[in-house]
């Protein structure tokens, strides 16, 4: 008898398994999402009137994208930039254009070993919020925050569809003499 039971308890756990393993495939192959991440991401838009609320989003959207390469703190590692030096590129002439391109298109520089992989599949209000927390957390001391113009979703909007490569990105960087000036 119990050989019985345990025959009948595995085939019941080996059947589950193939069940769950069979929707689970059929949900990876559908596309089903358990949340809409345009339907979270539209709670921080901008409304007509209101603030822009991008601190949050852009804090976790940068622990997702950019940590990895640029690290917790932005002081980046081997082949991947500190970010520190973001603000300054802001301020340069063409610079606030540049630091979009570059997110939207990538970047591939002789300067850095790994390219910046584009991160055009982010929606406009996320890219705006993890722009504004790259550029308020590094680099940026309290009083040069107030003088810098933060980053609204409509700013990304104007720069998508411009076609640019990671080398034309590269070829619009503000120079660094310009940049190191602004510091």
């Amino acid at each position: 008898m119990r050989h019985v039971i345990a025959n009948i308890a595995t085939y019941t756990i080996a059947t589950m398994l193939l069940v769950g393993a069979a929707l689970f495939g059929w949900m990876r192959a559908a596309q089903v999402t358990l949340s809409d991440e345009q339907t979270i991401v539209a709670h921080y838009a901008p409304v007509a009137g209101n603030e822009f609320e991008w601190q949050e989003l852009g804090a976790s959207s940068y622990l997702r994208n950019c940590s990895n390469c640029h690290g917790r703190d932005g002081e980046g590692w081997d082949q991947y930039p500190p970010l520190h030096r973001a603000s300054s590129l802001l301020t340069a002439e063409g610079g606030r254009e540049h630091l979009v391109d570059l997110h939207l298109y990538g970047l591939t520089s002789r300067r850095w070993r790994a390219p910046m992989p584009p991160m055009g599949h982010m929606p406009d209000v996320e890219l705006a919020a993890v722009i504004n927390h790259v550029i308020t957390s590094f680099g940026a001391t309290a009083d040069r925050t107030t003088e810098l113009t933060l980053y609204l979703p409509s700013d990304i909007a104007g720069r998508r569809g411009l076609g640019l490569t990671p080398w034309d990105v590269e070829k619009r960087r503000p120079s660094a003499g310009e940049a190191a000036r602004q510091d």
